[in-house]
């Protein structure tokens, strides 16, 4: 009697704790903090880059930085005056030289977080807010938790105009799809993160 009475409960708390990590799967990813006046606004690429990146400009233009970075596409931008200029340096070739002694399997999102730090280093700055898409948000903290050490001040604010459900029950399948795509990567980063420290 007992031996079926556990046959069948271990079945039922493993569906319970399954049931449990797909309803809080979405919001889980969606990492955000408060955020104060920084040094820089760091935008990361995804699909829809262009919501990521108006939000990151807006940010910009509500004084939360003079500094906006594209790591991505080794573009830094400066507010001077009211205008937000591009700043024409030697940025790029020092960033691609550091990039190119990089390990193989680093994901892209890694990528784009070395060259960031390494922007800011050279330009001095020790604070920035991170922007990108909700489901992008949880795997930025951690790859940027392992990058930055506590020199560092530094915020998430996902772009609101990115249409990500939070709620397990307003997903559809592209949207479990993105979810699904954001775990993996995760799993990912922490398989091989140990040897990046």
């Amino acid at each position: 009697m007992r031996t079926s009475r556990k046959i069948i409960l271990i079945p039922a708390i493993i569906l319970a704790v399954l049931t449990a990590g797909l309803f809080y799967a979405p919001g889980f990813l969606a990492y955000s903090t408060h955020y104060v006046k920084v040094d820089t606004v760091i935008v990361l690429l995804g699909p829809v880059f262009r919501d990521r990146d108006r939000y990151a400009r807006d940010l910009v233009n509500q004084g939360m930085a003079d500094y906006l970075i594209i790591p991505a596409y080794d573009k830094t931008y400066h507010v001077e005056y009211g205008m937000m200029r591009l700043l024409l340096n030697d940025q790029k070739g020092n960033v691609e030289r550091k990039n190119s002694i990089l390990p193989q399997y680093y994901e892209d999102t890694h990528l784009e977080l070395i060259k960031a730090k390494k922007t800011m280093e050279m330009l001095g700055q020790k604070s920035a807010i991170f922007v990108s898409s909700p489901y992008h948000m949880r795997r930025i903290k951690l790859i940027v938790d392992n990058e930055f050490d506590h020199r560092y001040k530094y915020y998430f604010s996902p772009t609101p105009y990115d249409r990500s459900p939070l709620h397990a029950w307003e997903l559809n399948a592209s949207d479990w799809k993105k979810i699904w795509r954001e775990y993996t990567k995760i799993v990912w980063f922490m398989i091989y993160s140990p040897w990046t420290r």
